[in-house]
């Protein structure tokens, strides 16, 4: 009999009080959870630590979210990493194209613990980002 591991949810936000409650979250749903309290320190995480999914916040201090999942999207190490994120900065209906192609899902703040659950359950479960992710030719 196979044994899974708990699947592990890179949680890469600036405000405290957001990570602690999305912290608590995911982990009450079953989730592994490692904290990043910027982009650039998520970005070394999902290099070394190769989390399943990561889950972000789009506006940060320094660089942005946006920026970071295109960095991670460009690299063969995470490039099929599904990223969700998480604003309460901007609407995610006024999001761009070129911005939510980054993104599995974006959701907005506040969120309902039941929807971020059910956003994490979901990336974790497409098995393909084809459909999601279009890299432009000049990607790298």
């Amino acid at each position: 009999m196979a044994v899974e591991s708990t699947p592990k949810v890179l949680l890469v936000e600036d405000y405290p009080e957001t990570r602690a409650i999305f912290r608590l979250v995911l982990e009450s749903a079953g989730f592994e959870v490692l904290e990043a309290s910027n982009a650039e320190d998520g970005l070394q995480r999902a290099t070394g630590e190769h989390p399943d999914v990561i889950l972000t916040d789009l506006v940060m201090p320094g660089m942005s979210g946006v920026d970071a999942a295109r960095i991670l999207r460009r690299r063969p190490d995470t490039g099929t990493i599904p990223i969700v994120a998480a604003t309460g900065s901007v609407s995610a209906r006024s999001l761009s194209h070129e911005t939510r192609r980054w993104f599995v899902e974006v959701l907005e703040k506040p969120v309902q613990p039941e929807e971020l659950v059910r956003a994490v359950r979901e990336a974790l479960d497409d098995e393909s980002l084809d459909g999601h992710i279009s890299l432009p030719e000049s990607a790298g």
